[in-house]
């Protein structure tokens, strides 16, 4: 990477399907842009959806539709994604199905990039993503 490029910032997007796909592709052209690998650029995006998905699920469950906050930014040493809510979390309900693929979302947010954080309060959640620019891993 070059120069570090300019923030990403996508506020009061509505927590429906559509806008969030949307949401999806423009992270994906603002990763490229900035000079990210595809491989690291689909990591990038794909946790950050799984995110974006959680908000759409869990957040507003009951209160109507809300609106979710991406903000990502490439600093000298990681890049870091910052998806906000102002709903409230919503313990989820167990699948009685014997396979389900339910409730792996926060394991692939995880698995997905070098440092997830999650904290949740009263004025909503912040999922905070983070991968190194140099990652050293096994």
């Amino acid at each position: 990477m070059e120069e570090p490029a300019g923030p990403f910032r996508c506020h009061d997007v509505p927590a429906v399907p559509e806008a969030l796909r949307r949401l999806r592709h423009d992270l994906m052209a603002w990763a490229l842009a900035a000079g990210v690998g595809e491989s690291r650029a689909q990591d990038i995006v794909l946790a950050s959806y799984e995110a974006l998905a959680n908000v759409a699920d869990h957040a507003y469950h009951g209160a109507g539709s809300g609106v979710v906050d991406l903000d990502a930014a490439v600093h000298p040493d990681r890049i870091e994604v910052m998806i906000s809510d102002h709903g409230r979390w919503r313990t989820p309900v167990p699948d009685p199905r014997p396979v389900s693929l339910r409730g792996r979302g926060l394991l692939l947010l995880r698995a997905s990039a070098d440092r997830a954080d999650i904290t949740s309060g009263e004025e909503g959640t912040v999922v905070t993503l983070t991968w190194d620019l140099d990652p050293v891993r096994p």
